[in-house]
């Protein structure tokens, strides 16, 4: 800006004293002098009155880009905090899963012997119910024989007395229970 400015000065001047375009001749203090002692004045009151602005459009300039690199300085070391600290997570979550993997497989181990245990125990359980139950059953059938030999006993002694009691027999039989009950005999 300042630079275009600066050669717009002097273009302007170099037109204005050229006399608008006639051609003379040449000459170094008729021509040439003057011109040079007007680039110089411009050049002094540039330098002058732009001398400090300029300085303070690179200093302000330098200062600006400084902070940015301070701000990228600090934009990278916390990307690269955040890195190390999601690296380490990672890590922690790789151990935390290991240990969450082993803990479930010591608990599955755990269970299956409570279940192996539990089941051992309805397994005797049901022995016993059903040692239980044959020996009910056996008494019951042991019973159930006893009164059906009893029967044919009574049975077998009903027809070895019937076939061995004759007829009078029979009737000294009737006329004694008849007797015995309150009858006539």
């Amino acid at each position: 800006m300042i630079m275009g400015m600066l050669g717009a000065l002097v273009a302007a001047s170099a037109f204005a004293s050229s006399g608008g375009g006639h051609s003379e001749e040449i000459t170094f203090m008729g021509d040439w002098f003057p011109r040079l002692v007007n680039f110089a004045i411009i050049s002094a009151v540039l330098v002058y009155f732009l001398r400090k602005p300029t300085r303070d459009f690179f200093k302000n300039r330098s200062a600006e880009i400084e902070r940015s690199l301070r701000e990228s300085q600090e934009a990278r070391d916390k990307a690269l905090a955040a890195l190390a600290e999601m690296e380490r997570k990672f890590r922690d979550l790789e151990g935390e899963t290991k240990s969450m993997v082993a803990e479930a497989q010591a608990r599955g181990e755990r269970d299956r012997q409570a279940l192996v245990a539990e089941g051992r125990k309805v397994a005797a359980d049901i022995q016993a119910q059903v040692a239980s139950g044959i020996e009910i059953e056996t008494a019951k059938a042991k019973a159930d024989l006893a009164v059906e030999a009893s029967l044919l006993a009574v049975d077998l002694a009903e027809g070895r007395i019937k076939s061995s009691i004759t007829k009078q027999d029979h009737e000294r039989i009737v006329k004694e229970y008849i007797s015995r009950v309150g009858g006539r005999g």
